[in-house]
């Protein structure tokens, strides 16, 4: 966050590789820049980093060799793992079918109420009577040009479209058509993705931005020009092709340019693209030789509660981790920024050094922390001028999106993501914040050890959920059970020790 944002007067950088998105009513910017992301800033740079890399590419092979090696002698075994990855893409069809609708409504309906309102503003502009440029541009700074029922009916279309065109619509598929869990998962991370950068597309282009330089040339422009051919040539409304590149760019912030690279390196996109790949296979075998292994006879078997179990248990948790932020937020954002040429790839910062969790939060994700700062800390500390509420409201939002999606996906309610994440997670930010000492000797045990309770708390997760599934299988309820029996955690009740 703090490489991204900078105060408006020190943020004076080359035009030709800077692009700025103004933060309304502070001093402050948004810049994207030509940057490479810090792990690939990091090979290039450092011997040492390059060779710990090339020891987890050499452990990596041996594991994938001795993978084929083990179903080359035990063929049904992969068989089994085959069938349970094919259950799992079998709704590929289907995901890509909802994908393109929420896409369709983002472009077909979130677009022509944003270029409305642009055609609105302007032929308010052009026809004004008001002859002083400086008291109509003061007028239109004002937002004289539209009264609150027209921002109403705004706010009220945006919302409808959104919910409908993309929330409800993502929500009602997923359960009629009964999509499985990788399909659900990935369809409701594809809502979210488009609820935020809808939201900041409709924020940042819903006014026109016109300059006072512009206006002059557009009054003395307006008679030469049909009002609406001059709008379609007008810079400051809302460019189709612009919303289409920031669609599939790997940022939430909307802006009509952003910085980027001469070509595209195919050996770069290849290179990505198959560490993309074999992240999501490693995952799938963990997760089947690990959960399904573990897990599939809960209630039917005694629990296998002892070291080796905790031992794996938190080994997967810590593999899920790094592949996680690896295969996901490294990999797949690069490939695809690749792909189009997009030169900011800046994704996260050094999360792996914090000991406080304030900052893992800042640094973990950069893009999904851009768009919590800009649409949702900033407008509520704008508004009640209190920056406990903000934070508050920031990581509400948060963990309600996270717990929505992994319920969904699992068609269960159980908000284990919710309590670790709002209400436990809060409670330590606001201890940290309270016992606020520095202390460089003790920063290599503090950051031992929160970086262990991170990937604990993974493990905590993957083990209860597990449970959960697998006990909704195995100790189904009875057709006539009351709600607060089919919302309660179900392994409470099946699992044998």
């Amino acid at each position: 966050m703090d490489n991204n944002i900078a105060n408006g007067e020190n943020g004076k950088t080359n035009a030709t590789t800077t692009r700025r998105r103004m933060i309304p009513e502070t001093g402050k910017i948004i810049k994207f820049q030509h940057r490479e992301s810090l792990l690939t800033q990091m090979l290039n740079n450092s011997s040492h980093i390059r060779t710990l890399h090339n020891l987890i590419t050499g452990f990596v092979t041996i594991f994938l060799v001795a993978t084929i090696a083990d179903y080359i002698k035990q063929p049904s075994k992969f068989r089994d793992e085959y069938e349970t990855f094919l259950w799992n893409i079998a709704d590929f069809g289907r995901f890509i079918q909802i994908w393109l609708i929420m896409n369709l409504s983002v472009i077909c309906l979130h677009y022509p109420l944003v270029l409305l309102n642009n055609f609105y503003q302007y032929r308010w502009l052009i026809n004004n009577p008001e002859k002083d440029l400086d008291r109509l541009f003061e007028m239109y700074q004002k937002q004289k040009y539209s009264g609150w029922l027209q921002q109403t009916f705004l706010y009220i279309a945006y919302a409808l479209i959104s919910f409908f065109g993309i929330f409800f619509y993502c929500t009602n598929r997923l359960i009629v058509l009964d999509i499985k869990i990788t399909g659900s998962f990935a369809a409701l991370m594809e809502m979210t993705r488009l609820l935020m950068k809808s939201h900041s597309f409709f924020i940042e282009k819903k006014d026109l931005q016109i300059e006072k330089e512009e206006l002059v040339k557009l009054i003395a422009q307006k008679r030469q020009k049909h009002i609406i051919q001059s709008f379609w040539s007008s810079s400051s409304r809302a460019r189709f092709r612009n919303l289409i590149y920031y669609l599939f760019s790997p940022t939430l912030i909307y802006s009509d340019h952003y910085p980027r690279t001469e070509k595209i390196r195919w050996s770069r996109v290849l290179n990505f693209g198959i560490q993309f790949i074999v992240a999501c296979l490693i995952s799938f075998l963990i997760l089947f030789r690990f959960v399904v292994a573990t897990f599939s006879k809960t209630g039917i078997e005694p629990f296998p509660l002892n070291f080796n179990f905790i031992y794996k248990m938190l080994a997967c948790g810590l593999a899920i981790y790094l592949l996680c932020f690896h295969g996901f937020l490294h990999t797949w954002h690069n490939f695809t920024a690749e792909l189009i040429r997009f030169a900011d790839r800046h994704y996260y910062d050094d999360h792996w050094n914090t000991t406080k969790l304030k900052d893992y939060y800042r640094k973990w994700n950069l893009i999904v922390q851009h768009w919590l700062y800009v649409y949702i800390f900033l407008p509520i500390h704008l508004r009640f001028h209190n920056r406990n509420l903000s934070n508050f409201s920031v990581i509400l939002v948060s963990a309600i999106m996270h717990e929505y999606i992994i319920n969904l996906s699992l068609r269960f309610f159980m908000p284990l993501n919710f309590l670790l994440f709002a209400v436990f997670a809060q409670m330590l930010y606001f201890y940290q914040k309270r016992n606020n000492g520095d202390d460089d000797k003790q920063d290599n045990w503090k950051n031992i050890i929160f970086q262990t309770s991170i990937f604990i708390g993974i493990s905590l997760q993957i083990l209860l959920y597990s449970l959960e599934w697998y006990s909704r299988i195995n100790c189904p309820l009875q057709e006539q059970s009351t709600i607060i029996e089919k919302l309660s955690p179900r392994f409470i009740y099946c699992v044998k020790f």
